[in-house]
């Protein structure tokens, strides 16, 4: 019994530990967004949105969670989605949109910095994270549409279903109820993530998708860096990349492909489970979105292969 106990100790304190520097970002997002539903501001902020959304088959509202997503991070994304999904109701298909699309671009201002310490440019890594992400989301929605897959309207069972119309104190109600939810969720992905470990899960997915990262052009000495970014978040993969880079360890090339496929695939079991529990399908938030990020470095590195080191240098990469 001590040894079940201490085993559950550390996710706990971790999970209040996130979850209190969480609260930080998430309630202000809710009042904000909240004020906006309120007096009408989120209707004319959507309007910018709306041509972008239009592309992947998105209510305009969709670019205020996705925007959120990029310029914060997931979870605000998460609590803007919660206030904004009563305004605007979306299907399972559109949920899978939205969330594959964030699970590509998130979190920029900080990732991309990371990624920019290691010698990839900022703003072609962000611009491919960015591009990548509506590229998909129009590859998703047309499959969804067409196959007419998905197309039950989507409901976060373990949130409280709020009216539009909802008085502010029934939002607040509410609005604590959510919060109090997503700890739960936080610790469940703890956890999750726990056992996984310990059941050496984590070393298994990593080496079974050691070889396919060999198909794309990223050399053997690149991989092991890469799986741990892949598996545990790009802030990990990538300090461990610019320690490489500044020992000289890798290539320009292979920090380049590596951290640019970190950057579309990362975190593969936190933050796809994280937006599963929101509704989304696993066909877009994981399989779409690995097979997309494979095809998109395998064509980026043959692209490597032929673009002239000068150009390489000045677009895409300085020297740390």
């Amino acid at each position: 019994m001590p040894t079940l106990l201490h085993w559950f100790k550390k996710p706990v304190s971790d999970s209040i530990t996130l979850f209190w520097e969480l609260l930080k970002v998430m309630v202000p997002i809710m009042v904000l967004v909240r004020l906006g539903v309120e007096f009408g501001m989120i209707e004319t902020v959507s309007q910018v949105f709306t041509p972008f959304m239009d592309l992947v088959g998105l209510p305009p509202e969709a670019g205020i969670i996705w925007t959120t997503a990029m310029l914060v991070n997931i979870y605000a994304a998460m609590v803007a989605l919660v206030t904004l999904l009563p305004e605007a109701p979306m299907t399972i298909a559109q949920i899978t949109v939205l969330g594959t699309m964030i699970l590509l671009a998130h979190s920029l201002p900080i990732e991309q910095r990371i990624v920019q310490k290691a010698g990839p440019s900022f703003i072609a890594t962000t611009l491919l994270r960015i591009i990548s992400a509506m590229v998909l989301g129009a590859i998703l929605n047309s499959i969804y549409g067409s196959l007419e897959l998905l197309t039950e309207m989507a409901e976060i069972a373990w949130l409280p279903a709020t009216a539009a119309n909802a008085s502010w104190q029934e939002w607040a109600i509410d609005s604590a109820i959510s919060l109090f939810s997503i700890f739960w969720i936080i610790l469940l992905l703890v956890l999750i993530l726990k056992a996984l470990e310990a059941l050496k899960v984590t070393d298994f997915i990593s080496k079974a998708l050691s070889p396919v990262l060999g198909l794309m052009g990223i050399s053997s000495s690149a991989i092991p860096v890469t799986m741990i970014g892949v598996m545990l978040g790009l802030s990990y993969g990538g300090a461990l990349i610019l320690r490489e880079a500044r020992e000289g360890n890798m290539s320009p090339k292979d920090i380049f492909l590596s951290l640019s496929f970190m950057s579309l695939f990362h975190s593969a079991l936190e933050d796809t489970l994280l937006i599963f529990a929101l509704g989304a399908d696993l066909s877009g938030i994981l399989i779409a979105r690995f097979i997309f990020a494979f095809l998109v470095i395998f064509i980026l590195s043959h692209l490597l292969n032929r673009l002239p080191q000068s150009v390489f240098d000045k677009l895409l990469f300085s020297k740390t």
